[in-house]
């Protein structure tokens, strides 16, 4: 996959989509979802459907054991990147050091808050990501990769 004549597209890496675009049926999301204590998270889901007319996402849940269908609103759904970004050509599409994202934590279906650590050095390279944790003295779990396309960018405020 070359570089993209001018600029990266939507989904292209940390290019997010338009505002009014609709993720397709079995496209990949990060889906905010309550959980059972009432507490939000982000989860990896894949999109069943989508109303226009009450402008909702049905998605399921890609986590086995939950099988959960949950209706959100567009709000509640980060599409996920769809190419990966070429760092040489494109780096404007890749989120840079310190940069403050959602990244699927390794071996899980959820997403967490977390710190660019690295960015990837060429298309194929994971990131390299500090997870939000406190059980770390400085909140920060050592470097983990997460490849490129479980990476979005994180637009919930900081509510304390």
């Amino acid at each position: 996959m070359s570089g993209f004549s001018g600029s990266p597209p939507p989904l292209c890496g940390a290019i997010s989509a338009s505002s009014d675009y609709v993720a397709k049926q079995g496209d990949k999301v990060a889906a905010r979802v309550k959980a059972v204590d009432g507490d939000e998270q982000w989860i990896l889901a894949e999109v069943v459907s989508y109303n226009h007319s009450t402008n909702k996402y049905e998605v399921d849940d890609i986590d086995e054991e939950g099988k959960e269908r949950h209706t959100l609103s567009r709000r509640r759904i980060i599409p996920l990147p769809q190419w990966k970004a070429n760092p040489e050509t494109d780096p404007e599409a890749l989120f840079s050091k310190d940069q403050l994202v959602l990244a699927l934590y390794p071996q899980t279906t959820c997403f967490y808050r977390a710190l660019i650590h690295t960015p990837p050095h060429r298309p194929q390279d994971d990131y390299s990501v500090l997870f939000e944790d406190t059980s770390y003295a400085d909140g920060y779990s050592p470097p983990l990769n997460v490849a490129q396309r479980y990476v979005v960018a994180c637009k919930e405020n900081k509510k304390k």
